[in-house]
């Protein structure tokens, strides 16, 4: 059984989403103590608990998504991501194809093959960032993160500095209708900037991470997920443990075709 905390860490729902939700019935602790008061819950219910994050998506909120949750079990991570894909794209649950958001009965056809990810370990130096970050959720993402890299590139630009390494946007939760991360975008620097306003510097310091490079029409949400998935499995099977939040590295613009790499999808790692 898993207490509060562990569960929240698992799942990486905010402690007002998972009452929200505990609240409506969606998910109930297994057990609560009837002296303390103390909820658990059982490690099943966290694949329940992404599955509800997904659903709670504006494009689901639609008659039949709560039927449909209640007998099927994601496979990867429910989050939105800035690349603003549609929620309404066919994906994997359970081990078939679904079409949960708009409301249609779940497709019957053989399910496609699950892609392959490779996925490596690697040693990162120290990087100086400039980052800002905001508790948001999902309807306020897609335009968070390009405003917010503009608002870097401008601020790197006016101090002088120079720009050394990919954007980088960091997931420190999940984001939903009910769930507000949050979500920091950051770029590497060289030079001198200092913090103003919403933009903060900080360093990363040097260690190790486990990655995989994903193509353009991979990055695509909800195929994303996969890639989270496949980090978390290499790591469990390697025996490593995943420390921090997850990062997705953008290696090109969006302009770049379907088959060429795009992102990284990055876990730390001790």
């Amino acid at each position: 059984m898993l207490r509060v905390g562990d569960f929240l860490r698992r799942t990486r729902l905010s402690p007002e989403a998972l009452r929200r939700y505990g609240d409506r019935g969606l998910l109930a602790p297994s057990r609560v103590d009837r002296h303390t008061g103390y909820r658990w819950f059982a490690p099943a219910q966290v694949a329940r608990a992404r599955l509800v994050g997904l659903l709670r998506r504006p494009a689901c909120r639609r008659p039949g998504c709560g039927r449909w949750s209640t007998s099927s079990r994601p496979t990867g991570w429910p989050r939105s991501t800035a690349g603003g894909a549609t929620s309404r794209t066919t994906w994997r649950a359970g081990g078939r194809s679904s079409a949960p958001c708009t409301g249609d009965s779940p497709a019957t056809t053989t399910p496609p093959e699950a892609p392959v990810h490779d996925v490596a370990l690697r040693t990162t130096d120290e990087l100086t960032l400039l980052t800002t970050q905001r508790r948001l959720t999902v309807e306020e993402l897609g335009a968070f993160v390009p405003d917010a890299a503009r608002a870097l590139e401008e601020h790197l630009a006016a101090s002088g500095a120079t720009r050394a390494g990919a954007l980088r946007v960091v997931y420190h939760g999940m984001v939903t209708a009910d769930s507000d991360g949050p979500v920091e975008v950051a770029v590497p620097f060289t030079g001198t900037v200092r913090p103003t306003g919403q933009l903060a510097v900080r360093r990363q310091p040097a260690g190790r991470e486990a990655v995989t490079v994903l193509t353009r029409a991979e990055a695509e949400y909800p195929r994303l997920l996969d890639a989270y998935d496949a980090v978390a499995r290499w790591c469990d099977a390697a025996g490593l443990a995943r420390i921090g939040s997850p990062v997705e590295v953008y290696l090109t613009g969006r302009d770049v075709g379907p088959g060429e790499p795009h992102l990284e999808v990055a876990w730390p790692v001790s």
